[in-house]
């Protein structure tokens, strides 16, 4: 199958796409750095230097290439306005193009990374854009498939280089409400699984929503993040309010920030399954949340496909 994937040289991209060639598909990316690509997949792949917002450039790409199937794994934490990087351009804009063009082209299967906690009343800009994105899909004809994963682990989720820079400074984080907001984390070889196995199988206009198998608190998730770097890090708790207007003056100071003011935002729920569709979908129990986080802080320590 020729597959085009948005977001191959990210985080899960990076593991969608060697899954893929693992599997004999062809894979086509559309990136904004070509020497990143062909850095991490070599002449396996084929690739093309896309601007996303730009409507004319997405669709005359997708009728080059003509693909089986589109992914697109595009999204942004934080926002950079001076540069023009937004939520409703990256998450909302970017998705409407690729649909609109995959449907011109008779895209066979679209499948969308979207994110646990999108919904209507979500008072985030993060899971609004996110959630425009995936009434966008619904309302096309395209037979599509959105993924709402919890925190991924793996080697390359930044939250280990973003606390190990800090706390070798400075060895204290604040805890966001006490840091009892709970996240279900999903191993990325999983959600890798669920993307493959949705490609090829025949599951079709729906929701997924994937978790791993047990609930942790983000206070226990980076006590056990600093018990295997064996570091000593102090706690704070400080209430959501004030992390709320700290990341505004973030925000205003620096560009990215350390933290934004929608992340907290995002806090709005736990990040956890009410229906997790993930043993359905691979077919199997999902990797352990002990097996997944030693997996990945051993080999984020190697500088496992960090770059």
């Amino acid at each position: 199958m020729k597959v085009f994937v948005a977001g191959g040289t990210g985080f899960v991209g990076r593991h969608l796409v060697r899954s893929l060639l693992e599997k004999g598909h062809e894979v086509f990316l559309g990136v904004r750095n070509i020497s990143k690509a062909y850095e991490l997949f070599g002449d396996k792949v084929k690739a093309q230097e896309v601007d996303f917002s730009d409507r004319k450039a997405v669709s005359e790409l997708l009728k080059t290439v003509l693909p089986d199937a589109v992914i697109n794994l595009i999204g942004i934490l934080y926002e950079e306005k001076s540069k023009g990087i937004t939520f409703e351009k990256v998450h909302y804009l970017y998705t409407v193009n690729l649909a609109d063009a995959s449907e011109e082209v008779g895209v066979k299967k679209f499948l969308q990374m979207s994110a646990l906690g999108t919904d209507d009343l979500a008072p985030s800009r993060y899971h609004q854009t996110k959630r425009w994105a995936e009434k966008h899909l619904e309302g096309s004809k395209l037979d599509y498939a959105i993924f709402r994963p919890s925190i991924i682990i793996g080697p390359e989720q930044k939250l280990f280089p973003d606390m190990d820079k800090i706390t070798r400074i400075i060895p204290i984080v604040a805890l966001p409400g006490g840091g009892s907001y709970l996240f279900q984390p999903v191993d990325v070889r999983d959600v890798v699984e669920a993307f493959v196995k949705t490609l090829e199988g025949n599951i079709s206009r729906r929701i997924l929503h994937l978790c791993g198998p047990e609930r942790v608190s983000f206070k226990k998730l980076l006590q056990d993040i600093f018990s295997f770097w064996n570091r000593k890090v102090l706690l704070i708790p400080l209430p959501k309010r004030i992390m709320f207007m700290t990341g505004k003056i973030a925000e205003a100071l620096l560009e990215p920030p350390p933290f934004s003011s929608d992340q907290i935002l995002m806090m709005w729920k736990d990040n956890v399954c009410e229906r997790n569709d993930l043993n359905e979908v691979i077919g199997r129990d999902p990797i352990s949340y002990e097996e997944s986080l030693r997996w990945a802080l051993e080999n984020y320590s190697k500088g496992y496909t960090i770059g």
